[in-house]
């Protein structure tokens, strides 16, 4: 009897060390996949409590993780839905997700319904939109987070003027409209560029302090229900003397005394906005605002 004792003690002992060598090796599996297949995971935060994430649960992937849960140490899970992070929170209210789901019917559509701009305000707005390069670095990397970036417009006219230099960028963008990001990540796939995408708001930007060399943000701040807090955060996000880029419709003092200045308030009310400086950060400085696409955009910049 004790030998038996003996030899079945001894096959429960090697039981518990391949179930603790099989734990461990699906856990060093897992940080592999969080460092390589999420690279940006690191730099994201819980939207309700701050807290680190880590990736808990794949359930569909390729070459790429397509579908997984990401959870912090303190429980908050979320979903990655399509290779987008989903971290919105509060949670999308029923009024928000009525112009959310607009913006999700015109996003395969968008980039050609917004060239009614071009010729309406006589602008070609994607050359206007090749001028981010003028706040590029000359050498050296260089992290950008694009805040509502709809269908990344922007880093596609970024790649018309830094063509097979787009390897220094580490390009991040979010947005509420999974549609847009969709339309996002397609084309970067198509142009063969390296994309970050996350579904959230400006409100709650859940990314590290401090990371970003430029936060921009185009066409949006004057329809957000809280401007300053939305420049807090992307002050928040931007490392010290970065840069904040922002611009939205609002005519040059000189384009609304015109009649054409006229005009175009009349015919759409959001080009009478002015530039919303009075809900800048204390902390914002080296502020200048200029006017750009033929006088019809203000255009703001600060550092940290």
């Amino acid at each position: 009897m004790m030998s038996d004792d003996i030899t079945m003690s001894d096959e429960s002992n090697d039981n518990g060390e391949r179930k603790r060598k099989k734990a461990s090796n699906d856990a060093d599996e897992l940080r592999e996949m969080n460092n390589m297949q999420i690279p940006y995971l690191e730099i994201l935060q819980c939207p309700q409590c701050k807290k680190k994430l880590k990736l808990t649960t794949i359930t569909k992937q390729s070459d790429e993780i397509e579908e997984a849960i990401i959870a912090c140490e303190k429980g908050h899970t979320w979903q990655i839905t399509e290779g987008i992070p989903s971290l919105v929170h509060p949670p999308i209210n029923e009024e928000d997700q009525k112009w959310i789901s607009e913006y999700d019917a015109m996003a395969d559509n968008y980039d050609e319904l917004v060239k009614q701009y071009d010729d309406w305000l006589g602008i070609n707005a994607m050359k206007e939109r090749e001028n981010l390069a003028h706040f590029i670095p000359i050498e050296g990397p260089v992290k950008i987070l694009d805040i509502s970036i709809g269908t990344a417009a922007n880093f596609m006219a970024l790649a018309n003027v830094f063509k097979d230099k787009m390897g220094r960028f580490n390009l991040h963008g979010l947005d509420l409209s999974r549609g847009m990001l969709r339309v996002s990540q397609r084309k970067a796939k198509e142009r063969n560029m390296t994309l970050s995408l996350v579904q959230s708001n400006v409100f709650n930007i859940p990314y590290k302090k401090n990371f970003f060399d430029i936060v921009n943000h185009s066409g949006g701040i004057n329809t957000y229900s809280d401007i300053p807090r939305a420049f807090s955060e992307m002050l928040r996000v931007v490392k010290k003397d970065g840069l904040v880029i922002v611009n939205d419709e609002g005519l040059s003092p000189k384009k609304r005394k015109t009649e054409e200045g006229k005009a175009i308030i009349e015919a759409n009310n959001l080009f009478a906005a002015k530039p919303p400086l009075e809900h800048l950060p204390e902390k914002a400085k080296d502020v200048e605002v200029s006017y750009i696409m033929n006088d019809t955009f203000y255009q703001i910049v600060f550092r940290k």
